[in-house]
């Protein structure tokens, strides 16, 4: 299968992002504000190359530090450039299913990542979320789902040539659950349907 060009992806994202990103930020944010249990939580975003997330997260929540996971290095530079003055804001050019690193933050989260892997690779992504987080931790996974709406939509685009992404691989609900479950607790299930790809969004803690 022919994998994302995500060089090509953040130098010019689609012209529907900046909406869909506010939806999803909104839902993000929501989750975080519920189910932290510190202030000023370390964070680390796992597929955060060129993250439209984190100006939001530092003025809601504050973060004593950040660290930005990518293996695209473009990517990371463009949130650098835009972003570097933040405080406590890293970058770490790593492959999320190989980590050669781990860390102790309060929140791990991915948005868009865990489905551009066969069934094997997206355990081991899902795996690499609590690799990087405390005991008693909080992850959050969103990732496309198969509704029919993102069925629809998705057809829509590729008969149109506007589709980027060939190795999406809109994962059920159950699947990611059994790989977070196998790691801890399960606290929400939530589905984003006004950003039309419908995204499920699962929210975990690492066991204790």
């Amino acid at each position: 299968m022919t994998a994302t060009d995500w060089d090509k992806y953040y130098a010019r994202p689609f012209a529907a992002a900046t909406l869909t990103r506010r939806i999803t930020t909104a839902r993000l944010l929501g989750h975080m504000q519920r189910w932290l249990e510190t202030k000023n939580p370390s964070i680390v975003e796992l597929g955060g190359a060129n993250s439209c997330f984190v100006s939001a997260l530092y003025q809601q929540l504050q973060p004593r530090n950040y660290l930005a996971v990518d293996n695209n290095r473009y990517g990371l530079s463009l949130l650098a450039e835009r972003c570097a003055v933040l405080p406590g804001l890293t970058f770490a050019e790593d492959d999320v299913l190989n980590p050669r690193q781990t860390a102790e933050a309060d929140l791990v989260f991915s948005v868009g990542l865990v489905e551009h892997f066969d069934e094997a690779g997206t355990a081991k992504a899902i795996a690499s979320h609590y690799r990087y987080v405390k005991p008693g931790g909080l992850v959050i996974i969103s990732f496309p789902t198969p509704t029919w709406l993102y069925r629809t939509v998705r057809i829509l685009a590729e008969c149109t040539g506007k589709w980027r992404f060939p190795d999406e691989r809109p994962l059920a609900p159950a699947e990611v659950a059994a790989t977070m479950q196998a790691h801890g607790e399960l606290l929400a299930q939530d589905l984003i349907w006004p950003i039309l790809l419908t995204q499920g969004v699962w929210v975990g803690r690492k066991h204790p």
